[in-house]
């Protein structure tokens, strides 16, 4: 076994922080309503999701449409959101508008993200509850779709990250050239010459930017890139609910494999940081349930901040060893 020289108490007591990372959008819809639909491309058996072209669905298959006011020409496309119904919460992604929709609040949520937040799809139409979150995508790094680019015109659609986006630009060899954001959720510039290979910059909300590099400009390309790195998620608390987040309890600590929490009951969400700040595990937690096990076998030897989220974002912060 490997010796650490730290103390106990450091790692098994609380951090309580409001603004960790940056925090996320504070307004949270009380009066909206939730019905359900399935995408036609999905049943079709295609790849691509929604009016935001997304090659994939991050977290399918929680997906959603916001109200079309709110859905702001694509601006929320890829935002995660946190939804709570007459059955439960679930956090979805919003891949689409939703034209239909009549209050401010309104989310069309797929049949299975509906199931899991109102019931039964006999329902039809529930009132619902919801706030904009970090997308729970530990491990996952952003992505840069291209399509139909050329040396004179570029479009990319930037998909898998974890805060809501600001701004994308492309390097032109000489400089950074910003790109508008369309109604597809395209990122697009034109009249600007564009090396073949070349970086595209990613700004958050937050003003975190994320670099991809090696993106191929070429006629007719149709690829998707992967960068090496994400935002920091956005972090949201209150300090009402503090007291019962101070009493979660986790052991053995350090550990080697798995670690037993207790007192999580009324925790929805435990996303594992490490020192870096990168997420790299997330787990739901069953709003009813009081002790969880977890297993961290696959974390690398360290310090690990545990982030234990409820509801109302109220949030504890804990940190373990991992041997």
């Amino acid at each position: 076994m490997k010796n650490y020289f730290f103390s106990l108490c450091a790692l098994s007591c609380s951090i309580v922080t409001a603004n960790a990372q940056s925090n996320c959008n504070p307004k949270v819809y009380t009066q909206g309503s939730a019905t359900y639909y399935t995408l036609l491309d999905d049943a079709a058996g295609t790849a691509r999701s929604g009016n935001c072209s997304f090659v994939n669905n991050d977290i399918k298959p929680y997906y959603g449409a916001m109200y079309t006011p709110v859905y702001d020409n694509s601006n929320y496309c890829g935002v995660c959101v946190e939804v709570t119904g007459k059955k439960g919460t679930q956090i979805i992604q919003i891949v689409d508008q939703c034209p239909s929709c009549h209050v401010e609040g309104d989310i069309d949520l797929s049949p299975t993200a509906f199931q899991a937040i109102i019931g039964d799809l006999s329902i039809g139409k529930s009132t619902i509850s919801w706030k904009a979150v970090a997308c729970p995508l530990a491990g996952k790094n952003i992505r840069v779709s291209t399509q139909g680019s050329n040396q004179w015109y570029a479009k990319v659609i930037i998909e898998q990250h974890v805060n809501k986006i600001k701004a994308v630009d492309i390097y032109n060899a000489s400089a950074w050239k910003s790109l508008v954001r369309g109604a597809d959720n395209g990122w697009t510039t034109s009249g600007v010459s564009i090396p073949g290979n070349t970086q595209v910059r990613i700004t958050d909300i937050f003003d975190e930017q994320v670099i991809v590099d090696g993106v191929e400009i070429a006629s007719g390309t149709n690829k998707t890139f992967t960068g090496t790195s994400n935002f920091k998620p956005c972090i949201t608390t209150s300090v009402d609910a503090l007291s019962a987040a101070n009493n979660i309890q986790i052991y053995p600590n350090p550990a080697s494999d798995v670690i037993m929490i207790d007192e999580v009951e009324g925790m929805q969400l435990v996303n594992v940081y490490n020192t870096l700040g990168e997420l790299v595990m997330t787990k739901q937690i069953n709003h009813s349930q009081n002790k969880l096990m977890m297993d961290i076998s696959s974390l690398e030897t360290g310090i690990y901040t545990l982030h234990f989220t409820n509801r109302n974002t109220v949030q504890a912060v804990k940190k373990i060893a991992k041997f």
